[in-house]
Parts: C-alpha cells; sequence; structure tokens
C-alpha cells in the first residue's frame, strides 16, 4: 500500500502547530498599585515561568504601555519605570513574552488623596531644571540648587521637558504639550504665549506678540481669528505668530487659535487681550501726558502721580508739612510729650519715660526709660521719676534707692523699726485674707509666656506688637472657675463659641467664650492675635470701650488647658444672618438701618487705621448686632477657624490648613499676602455689596467657586461685582472705589464714612438720621 508522504507531513505539521499554540495561550493576572508607588518598586513577578526558559529566553514586554511606564526584568518581575498619575491613565493592559508563553497581566491604579502634588502659584520658589531660579513674591531671598526642592533642599526634582519644580513641594507645572506627575507623557495641546510675557510690560502703545504652537499633533491647517474676526489660516505647520503693534484699547478681546489635525479633529484656546493701563510715568484718556512722579511714586492712568505717604504735591516734590503726616499729608501728628511724628504713618517715637500711640502717658508705676522697659529700684514708698528712674524719697529714707535710714534723734534703730516691722505684718496678713477671697488671686501668665507670645506677634505684625503695654496679658486674665461655659452658637474644624456666664464682683455678666486648640499652630497664633487686637483697641480707650464699634474684651483665659477669649454677648447674631431674615424690605428701611450698620463699621476700620492694624476678613459674618442694635466688627483672628463654610479656600491643598476669604480679599492681597488698611477697605467693598443685595454670596462672572488664579485673572481683567439690582447708582459707585487695583487710590474709612452719611441724607432727607455707637 503506497504511503501519501506529504499528506502525513501536512498531518504532522497541523498537530504540532496546535500544540504550540495551545502551550502559548495567553495566561492572565490581575494586580493593583497605588497611583503613588515609587519608581523601581516591583509591583508583580510572574508564577510558573520555567528557570530554563528564563536563562535561554527572557522575558520581555510586547505591549500594552506606550509611554514606558513599567520594565520588565529577565526574571520576570514588572518594575515601575516612571512616575504614575491615576488622572491620566487608571488601567494598563501589559503583555509580557516569557519564552513561548504570552502573559497578560492587568495593572489598576487606585487614586491616593493629595497625590499628585499640587504646584500652588501663590506660593512658590520654583526651580528651573535649565538652572534658574524663581523669585518669590515676598522680600526673601533663597538659593535653592538646581534640581532640588524642599526646606532643606534635600530632595531632587523629577520634572521633564522644561517643566518647573515646585521649590516647596517639588511639584511640576508642566508646560504646554505635556502631562503626568513628571510632565514625561505627550499631550496633544495647542497653546498660545506672548511676548513680552510679563503683564506688567503689556500696555497701551506697546507691542505684542502672540505665539500660536500646537504640540504632538499631526496638523491638517491652523487659524488665528483675532477680535475684529478677521482670520489668519496656515497649512501644515505646527506654529505661527500675530503680532499686535502699537496697542490700543480697539485692539482687546479673545484671540482664538485652532488646529485641525488631519483626521478631522480640532483643538484650540484662546488668549483674552485686555490693556487698560498707560506706558510707565503717562496718564490721560489717550495716555499722552507725562507724569514725572518722584520719591518712587507711582502713576496712575486717571489719578496722577499716586504720592506715597509723606510726600504731596502734582509730582509728589513736596515733604509734608510739619505737624502733618500720611496720604496728601491729609492727618495731623497727635504726638505728645516731645515726641517726634513720623510724615510717613505718623508713628510717634516717644521720649524716654512716656508710652502709648501718642506718647501721652507716662509710664505705669515702677518702669521708666524708653518704652518703660526699665524697672524702677526705688524702695519705701519713694516715687519713681518715669523719665530717668531717680528716687524721690519719703521721710525718714534716704539714699539713691530709698533704702537708707535717716533718724533726726538718737533713738535706737530698733525703736525705729519696730513700728514699721508692725506695719509690714499687718499689710502681709490683709494680703495675705485678700488673696484667700480670691480678690487677688488673679493667676497671670508667667513673663516668659508673654514674651513668647510677643515674639510671634512681632513676626506677623511688628505694630501691632509695640501697641502693648508690659504686662498687657496678664491684666485681662480671668479665673477658669469663674466661667460656666453654655450652649454652643458657632462650631468649626478648630475651634467653637458658647454663650456663657463669668462670675464678676458685680455679678453674673452674659459673654460669648471662644476657645481653641492651641497646640495647632495656626489656632495658636490666631487665638493671641485676636487677643492682642482687642487688648490694643481697649489700651487706646484708657479700658472705655462704650463709644467703640469694634466687639468689647471681656477677659482672657489662658492658664486652663482650655483657653478662651471672652467678649460681649451680642444677642442679635451677626449681620450675615441679619440680612438674611429680613426678607423682602422696602428701599427706606434699607439705606435706613441697614446703612446704619455700614457706618459704624466704618468707624470700626478708622479705629484700626489708627493702631495700624488689618483686620484681615471684614465681611458681614464678621459682623455682630448688639441688644441696642449698634453693629460691632469682630473675628480678629479666628473667623477662618470658627466659621468652616464655603467662603474660606485653601491657601495651598498639600499641607497648608490657612484657609482664606478669597471673594473678599483684595487683589494684592491674593498675589503677594499682603494685608493692610487699604486691603480691608476692598472688603469693605464687598460687604456693602452683601448689605445691597441682603446676604447674597459674591459671585464674578457668574461663577461662586474660582481658584486664586482664576480670582487673578478675572479681577485683572477689570471684572468686578455686578451692581445688585435696586442698589442706587452712587452707593455701586462707593463700592467700585473701594475695589480700585492701586490700594493708595480707594477712599479712607473716614471718607467711606463721610460719602455713607451723604448718601444717606440724600435718600432720606425728611428723617432724623441718628447714629448712635454707644453700647
Amino acid at each position: 500500500m503506497a504511503v501519501n508522504f506529504q499528506g502525513l507531513l501536512v498531518v504532522t505539521f497541523w498537530v504540532v502547530s496546535v500544540n504550540l499554540l495551545c502551550s502559548a495561550r495567553a495566561q492572565e493576572f490581575g494586580v493593583s498599585v497605588p497611583e503613588n508607588v515609587a519608581v523601581g518598586e516591583t509591583i508583580f513577578s510572574l508564577p510558573g515561568t520555567r528557570a530554563g526558559e528564563k536563562a535561554e529566553l527572557p522575558c520581555a514586554k510586547i505591549e500594552g504601555d506606550p509611554y514606558g511606564r513599567f520594565n520588565v526584568t529577565k526574571n520576570c518581575t514588572i518594575v515601575v519605570a516612571n512616575p504614575l498619575d491615576w488622572s491620566v491613565q487608571s488601567t494598563y493592559l501589559l503583555t509580557i513574552r516569557s519564552g513561548v508563553h504570552n502573559t497578560r497581566v492587568k495593572v489598576e491604579l487606585s487614586d491616593v488623596e493629595g497625590y499628585p502634588p499640587v504646584y500652588n502659584e501663590t506660593c512658590e520658589t520654583p526651580v528651573n531644571p535649565n538652572g534658574q531660579t524663581g523669585d518669590l513674591l515676598y522680600s526673601i531671598n533663597f538659593a535653592l540648587e538646581v534640581g532640588k526642592y524642599g526646606f532643606l533642599c534635600h530632595k531632587t526634582c523629577i520634572c521633564k521637558n522644561g517643566a518647573r519644580c515646585h521649590g516647596f513641594n517639588g511639584a511640576c507645572k508642566c508646560p504646554p504639550g505635556w502631562k503626568g506627575v513628571s510632565c514625561d507623557i505627550p499631550k496633544q495641546d495647542v497653546s498660545i504665549t506672548t511676548t513680552p510675557s510679563d503683564p506688567r510690560d503689556i500696555y497701551i502703545s506697546a507691542n505684542i506678540t502672540l505665539h500660536c504652537e500646537v504640540h504632538h499633533v499631526d496638523v491638517g491647517y491652523l487659524t488665528v481669528t483675532v477680535p475684529n474676526k478677521s482670520n489668519k489660516v496656515s497649512f501644515g505647520i505646527n506654529k505661527t505668530v500675530f503680532h499686535v503693534p502699537n496697542i490700543q484699547p480697539t485692539n482687546n478681546g479673545p484671540y482664538t487659535c485652532q488646529v485641525r489635525d488631519t483626521r478631522g479633529n480640532t483643538l484650540n484656546t484662546t488668549f483674552v487681550l485686555n490693556v487698560t493701563n498707560c506706558a510707565p510715568d503717562t496718564k490721560g484718556a489717550r495716555c499722552d501726558e507725562v507724569c514725572g512722579c518722584l520719591q518712587g511714586a507711582s502713576c496712575d492712568r486717571w489719578a496722577g502721580c499716586v504720592c506715597p505717604p509723606g510726600w504731596t504735591g502734582t509730582r509728589c516734590q513736596r515733604k509734608c508739612p510739619h505737624g502733618t503726616y500720611g496720604k496728601d499729608c491729609a492727618r495731623k501728628c497727635t504726638c505728645q510729650n516731645w515726641a517726634t511724628c513720623d510724615p510717613n504713618d505718623g508713628r510717634c517715637e516717644c521720649q524716654a519715660g512716656w508710652y502709648g500711640m501718642d506718647c501721652s502717658k507716662p509710664c505705669k508705676d515702677g518702669r521708666f526709660g524708653w518704652r518703660c522697659q526699665q524697672f524702677c529700684a526705688c524702695k519705701n514708698s519713694a516715687v519713681c521719676s518715669n523719665v530717668h528712674g531717680s528716687c524721690a524719697c519719703v521721710t525718714p529714707w534716704t539714699g539713691p534707692d530709698c533704702d537708707q535710714l535717716q533718724t533726726s534723734r538718737d533713738e535706737p534703730l530698733l525703736e525705729s523699726l519696730v513700728p514699721l516691722g508692725s506695719l509690714v505684718l499687718l499689710v502681709a496678713i490683709v494680703m495675705a485674707i485678700l488673696y484667700k477671697t480670691g480678690i487677688l488671686a488673679c493667676s497671670t501668665p508667667d513673663t516668659a509666656e508673654e514674651d513668647k507670645i510677643l515674639f510671634e506677634l512681632r513676626r506677623m505684625e511688628q505694630d501691632l506688637a509695640q501697641s502693648l503695654q508690659p504686662g498687657w496679658l496678664g491684666r485681662w486674665e480671668k479665673k477658669i472657675k469663674h466661667l460656666t461655659p453654655g450652649p454652643l452658637i458657632g462650631e468649626g474644624m478648630f475651634g467653637l463659641v458658647r454663650k456663657g456666664k463669668l462670675r464678676t464682683p458685680e455679678g453674673e455678666l452674659a459673654v460669648a467664650a471662644k476657645t481653641v486648640r492651641v497646640e495647632d499652630s495656626q489656632s495658636y497664633r490666631d487665638f493671641y492675635r485676636e487677643a492682642a487686637i482687642l487688648v490694643a483697641v481697649h489700651q487706646q480707650r484708657d479700658g472705655d470701650c462704650r463709644e467703640s464699634n469694634i466687639v468689647r474684651l471681656v477677659g482672657l483665659i489662658t492658664k486652663s488647658a482650655e483657653k478662651y477669649i471672652l467678649l460681649e454677648y451680642a444677642p442679635k447674631g451677626d449681620l450675615l444672618g441679619f440680612l438674611r431674615r429680613s426678607g423682602n424690605i422696602n428701599e427706606k428701611d434699607l439705606f435706613g438701618n441697614l446703612l446704619g450698620y455700614a457706618v459704624h463699621i466704618a468707624r470700626a476700620l478708622q479705629e484700626l487705621e489708627r493702631l495700624r492694624i488689618a483686620h484681615r476678613d471684614v465681611a458681614a459674618r464678621n459682623v455682630l448686632i448688639t441688644a441696642d442694635d449698634v453693629a460691632k466688627l469682630a473675628d480678629f483672628g479666628l473667623a477662618r477657624d470658627v466659621y468652616a463654610a464655603n467662603q474660606y479656600i485653601r491657601a495651598n491643598r498639600p499641607g497648608v490648613d490657612e484657609l482664606l476669604p478669597l471673594k473678599w480679599m483684595a487683589l494684592e492681597s491674593i498675589e503677594t499676602g499682603e494685608y493692610t488698611c487699604q486691603s480691608d477697605v476692598w472688603s469693605f467693598g464687598v460687604l456693602l455689596w452683601e448689605i445691597a443685595t441682603l446676604g447674597k454670596d459674591p459671585c464674578y462672572d457668574g461663577r461662586m467657586q474660582l481658584s486664586f488664579l482664576q480670582m487673578v485673572g478675572i479681577l485683572r481683567q477689570g471684572i468686578r461685582l455686578e451692581r445688585p439690582p435696586g442698589c442706587p447708582e452712587d452707593l455701586y459707585r462707593l463700592m467700585r472705589s473701594c475695589w480700585r487695583d492701586v490700594p493708595d487710590t480707594r477712599p479712607t474709612p473716614e471718607g467711606i464714612e463721610e460719602r455713607l452719611l451723604q448718601l444717606r441724607h440724600a435718600l432720606l432727607p425728611h428723617d432724623v438720621i441718628e447714629m448712635e455707637t454707644v453700647v
């Protein structure tokens, strides 16, 4: 019988092929890893591979990893090769060849809170891989080593492709066309950059060039559209430029760069040109007038030279006349007792023996010299000179310190001292009785604690620390056993406020007891900042705050585990709640009572300005209404803790707990973290807007929630809160004046009060307007 060798060969080949295919059928495995797994870490090892196959045919990655996130070793382990990012790609399907086998491994990433770190441009010391460092917004010099970050410059940046590395947390700011934790994954993108890039160099009559560039796209054609709707079309190129010479307001508007790729997909981006400023040292509607400002004064397009405090004149060419100071030299110096007056801010430099804002108060008993820092050595009821500390002895004592007995007759010394010893013993007994009964048992913070607090305050606000008298903390100390905490009236993440009762020699007093957990450093600073401001206000008025529009301080409790600031209790609550409960009220009521509250707060700002203290959070929620219908400014440091609402935005998500009232903040405060009395005026303008809207949340450009960068961009474009329905034009004009870009061009608190009173009088000419501020 003949054998069909050809058919046998075909059958044999088929059988062998089937066996090989079956043996090479892919195995499937799954592994889950967090997205912040370290580079170089092994996440999976293939099981069951024969040792001979490893040596002869090592493992290799075939597909499923286009951007090289993983490496496969010859021993068939999968290792992280580059940083992973769940938001870029959450799942990888890797195919691994091991010998004649194929293995599929599904790698699933899990999202990790706080990763990757966020690049916060409001607080950065960026390091450029090319060797240049960025500038911090404050006048502090950092010498970060190239490619390093962290407080000790001990961590290595991972940013690639020209990305900026954040100097604090190492976050990467990717340039256009790149994404991922280290900016090493290509991204189809289109971008517009400008030359010059600094907004300060873009002004009316300047030139600007817009660079439109396409990244990682197969370009079909590229189109640039300008505000007059004309187009510039280019084919087959990935970048183009558009020049705007001699910029004029008519050139303002959107410039759009649009690309269509070879598959018909479209990408676009838009740059909005909004130039409103003149060239440096020019002003006027046409920017054709020269300012010629001196003394480093800024030139405003409409106001001309904005002189620094202490100077006046159309070009800031004259110093303030003697006895005047401040902006436009409009204020009179109040310094007494030969003190010198600073022409810039009116600060009094007291002579030895005097203290206070106007140097009108002699040193307290027992102290003398400059800033009353020296202790008198006088004894035996002698009077100590507050200037040089010399002692004026009383009979029968003499000597430099009045500690030597001068006798006029030859009586034994013992006979002279016996009556005195009896008197001393009697005084000691009386003092012990008073201490036992609690009259003198006010435990005061020790000097070391007070010095520590003053050191912290000087770091934050030098003027505030200097305004405090020695022993300021102890004089307000109350005993914890005299406080009976009551129900909660406010609660937040780091503290709370209770209504309480305080036992005093005059009887029980209703108080608002505010407390924080001072083991948190930010809470500790805020607690003592608020306490220090309230003490400074009371010092200025010698403890009589009945005519103050700042909430009255009752006492402090700092010696117990829980520390309290004790304030007057305001039964009508805060202004924001009052506004929202008001419902629909007529215009007469609005500009009767509510603008009266605004006048009260303008007066509170005047008090703070005299003390050179910025409140930092002027808003309706931080204004209290007393039983006598008086508005008082409160919450000088704890508002971010006690009121944890959506009005506060985190300054920097990774590792910074400070909450900031973004929509109430002045432009310079958002950009640089600078707080001044002028930035409080900006916030006051937002408070007026809250009053006119009966407590609505501020809304910019139709958006309720905005990031720091979005808010800066909106404000820099001149966008402000819109005029509320029914709001008179004069009142809205006052709001807008509070929101001017240049702080020194905003109205003063005194000017605001005057304009509000004029507005009320114009609206209600037949009514008697009373503006009581006494409690």
